[in-house]
């Protein structure tokens, strides 16, 4: 969350974490920064698999919010073309439920 109220503060534009100029971080960063800390074992992908199976089988969030927040699109045309809304409120309560999951409740009370 420090990081997070960080950037927020000194951030110039509308990502929270930016590319080079105004482009967003490309889809390779991830693997870069896991590459410059020698995890050749974890992969982009496997967090948001981690999530997603999390999400999937621990939680009652709807299969939209879930899919939100990984940023996927709807399959079906129709759908995505009646589903325009961001569900922001319902994916912070799902991000919130993610991070009591996996940060130590000692973690919990310094963000």
């Amino acid at each position: 969350m420090a990081i997070l109220r960080h950037m927020q503060e000194t951030r110039c534009g509308d990502l929270i974490f930016p590319g080079t100029g105004a482009a967003p971080l490309s889809h390779m960063a991830m693997l870069a920064v896991l590459k410059r800390m020698n995890r050749r074992d974890s992969t982009a992908h496997g967090f948001r698999a981690s999530f997603a199976t999390w999400a999937e089988e621990c939680t009652d969030h709807p299969d939209g919010v879930r899919e939100a927040a990984l940023a996927h699109k709807y399959k079906n045309e129709t759908t995505a073309a009646y589903q325009r809304g961001q569900k922001l409120e319902k994916r912070r309560k799902l991000m919130q439920d993610w991070a009591d999951y996996i940060l130590p409740v000692k973690l919990r009370a310094i963000a």
